[in-house]
């Protein structure tokens, strides 16, 4: 079996379909003629294997949409293994999880009866929703209230590690963040507010959103720290709260930092001892204390170490046993391979999880931060690329552009998103840009800024071909590509004032800002609660004229928000087309779906299409909108198709 081809499996009349690593323009065409094979045989249920699958565009979209259809007009039923491959992603993003049953593995698949052949489900025991709704509790505080993600920076590289109080697994007031500031710098911050439970928590995330704000507005770190003070004196809940803030310059490795009636940071290097910086003395906030600054400045390589006193104050250890313990165990992070590249992907990440882990792991009762940034001097790296307008071309990219990205270390999911929106890009220019016959180039230019915002610039000297609405399963790819970065901007090279637009060449523009996971130690979800009973969510899309439509029925809340803009960006062809939204069917709108609608209103806007919104005269969504800046149309108005 070549790297192309399906490697298929049978089981009486249910058939495995393994599927191909990759997943593109290049091999879509056989991926679909495989599949239309398979089918022939006319099994009863097929399962596609898309766990192994690294990378699917909208070409290999269209392929399994193709399937779908083909398998359901022949009676057999079509389902698809994701795992947690990238896949998933672009699945939800085209509503093709909507058409065929998703599950998580093959297995699950075959042990899964064919609908109308499953047995009654028999609800849990009232006392066990009860217990998974409370367990539910501490994951949701600390996804809200601590910093899930990290910003990626190219001369400095930052990770973190909580560890919620093992006593009750309660969420504690310790916390952590690292914020660009838009002269360069990087702000690196972990603080302590007594108590724990949800109040201590929630005084917590009051304070670590006060300072982000002071910190960006703010160029003077004692202002910053005395208004910080002052805020904290005003609630009792934030008084003597400690801080210890640094702020890294990665333009010369310079760190002016301050402790707050908190523990000082503590150096890390390779080539000497780690040192505990010393305490500037400044008392905890909301006392009053005047701040006290210090500077030093970091060798190459350096780390610098922030932590919570739950890491040093532990079972029958000192509170100068504990520090030598996290020095020591600090040097040998630095030092030592021991973690597996898989668990600690760079030694910022090592040196976080292994003092946690082995410190942790020995005793202890408070909550546990840790927060570490390395200077690594040296300029930001870019990419530059040009090639033939061939279909070997796009493979060549995403992989130059994989292995640039990979040294980045952005988190799983960025990277990802990028590979996925530049190959579609590509994709677009290789296929569309040049007449047959007519021979041309592609080029990549990609960079990251100090602040680790993210810019590529894909341009081709071909004809633009604007999107044809009336074929389905196709002109996804600008769609997709504009679903999963921040900002997509399509523009096209000067030319004649009589040319029609693109005949010169096009510049397709992706922005996006790189982060980096923090990890968060939480007890497992529990299994998602049945939907409650009423309007399913749904989005019906079509034509009005040069308008798309999309009629939307049920609820617009956090679990529809994403499946929403997938399918709005979808209909309008990645915001090409002006759109008409009709909400009058809609259950519930919420701040995730007016946030959702406010970026298909951003998208038309970059390309100079309208948004148009219908609502009942009078209905909560109507207010809602209002509220929100986005009012309705008149209610006159017929229903899109």
């Amino acid at each position: 079996m070549t790297s192309e081809e399906l490697a298929v499996r049978w089981s009486g009349r249910h058939v495995v379909v393994i599927m191909p690593a990759e997943i593109d323009a290049a091999n879509a065409t056989a991926v679909t003629g495989q599949l239309s094979a398979v089918l022939s045989e006319r099994p009863d249920l097929i399962t596609a294997d898309l766990t192994r699958t690294r990378f699917c565009d909208s070409a290999g979209v269209q392929a399994v949409a193709r399937a779908a259809e083909q398998s359901a007009a022949g009676g057999t039923e079509l389902r698809v293994a994701l795992g947690d491959s990238p896949v998933a992603r672009v699945f939800q993003l085209t509503g093709l999880d909507q058409v065929v049953r998703v599950y998580r593995d093959v297995q699950q698949s075959l042990d899964t009866p064919r609908p109308g052949q499953e047995p009654a489900a028999r609800p849990a025991p009232v006392s066990q929703q009860q217990a998974a709704r409370t367990r539910a509790v501490l994951p949701e505080i600390q996804a809200a209230l601590l910093p899930a993600a990290l910003p990626v920076l190219p001369q400095a590289r930052i990770a973190a590690r909580y560890l919620a109080a093992a006593e009750d697994a309660a969420a504690g007031g310790d916390w952590f963040d690292a914020v660009p500031l838009a002269s360069g710098p990087v702000a690196l911050m972990v603080g302590d507010v007594a108590g724990h439970g949800v109040a201590a928590a929630a005084a917590m995330g009051q304070l670590r959103a006060v300072l982000n704000d002071l910190l960006v507005g703010e160029p003077e770190l004692a202002t910053v720290l005395g208004r910080a003070d002052a805020f904290a004196t005003r609630f009792p809940e934030l008084r003597a709260a400690t801080l210890v803030l640094a702020v890294l310059d990665p333009a010369d490795g310079t760190l002016q930092y301050a402790t707050c009636g908190h523990e000082a940071p503590l150096l890390v290097s390779s080539a000497r001892a780690a040192r505990f910086l010393p305490g500037t003395g400044a008392g905890p906030l909301g006392t009053g204390s005047a701040p006290v600054l210090a500077q030093v400045s970091l060798q190459p390589g350096e780390f610098v170490l922030l932590y919570s006193n739950g890491l040093t104050r532990r079972p029958a250890r000192t509170p100068e046993e504990g520090l030598a313990d996290l020095a020591k165990v600090a040097t040998d992070a630095i030092a030592d391979q021991t973690v597996p590249a898989a668990a600690a992907a760079t030694a910022a990440d090592r040196l976080c999880q292994l003092t946690v882990d082995l410190l942790a792991g020995a005793g202890y009762h408070d909550d546990v931060a840790t927060l570490a940034a390395q200077w690594r001097p040296g300029p930001a790296p870019e990419l530059h690329l040009e090639l033939p307008a061939e279909t070997g071309t796009v493979r060549s990219m995403r992989r130059s552009l994989s292995g640039w990205l990979s040294q980045l270390d952005p988190l799983l999911r960025s990277y990802d998103a990028l590979l996925l929106a530049v190959t579609e890009i590509i994709t677009n220019a290789v296929e569309h840009a040049y007449p047959s016959g007519r021979s041309g180039v592609v080029c990549l230019d990609a960079s990251v800024s100090g602040a680790g915002a993210f810019e590529c610039r894909i341009v081709d000297h071909g004809i633009w071909r604007a999107p044809d609405p009336g074929i389905p399963w196709r002109g996804q790819g600008l769609m997709v590509a504009a679903q999963v970065v921040d900002q997509l901007q399509v523009q096209h090279l000067p030319q004649d004032a009589a040319d029609p637009p693109g005949t010169r060449g096009t510049v397709v523009t992706l922005r996006h800002q790189l982060t980096r996971p923090a990890i968060l130690a939480a007890p497992p979800m529990p299994e998602p609660a049945a939907p409650a009973p009423g309007l399913p969510f749904r989005v019906v899309a079509g034509l009005d004229g040069p308008a798309a439509t999309a009629t939307v029925s049920g609820p617009l809340d956090g679990s529809t928000a994403d499946r929403l803009a997938g399918q709005l960006l979808a209909a309008c062809r990645g915001g090409t087309l002006p759109l008409i939204v009709d909400l009058r069917q809609v259950t519930l709108l919420t701040s995730a779906g007016v946030r959702t609608l406010y970026q298909i209103s951003q998208q038309l806007n970059a390309h100079h299409r309208e948004l148009t919104l219908l609502a009942a005269p009078g209905s909560p969504a109507e207010t809602i909108l209002a509220l929100a800046g986005l009012p309705a149309a008149s209610a006159t108005r017929q229903s899109p198709g």
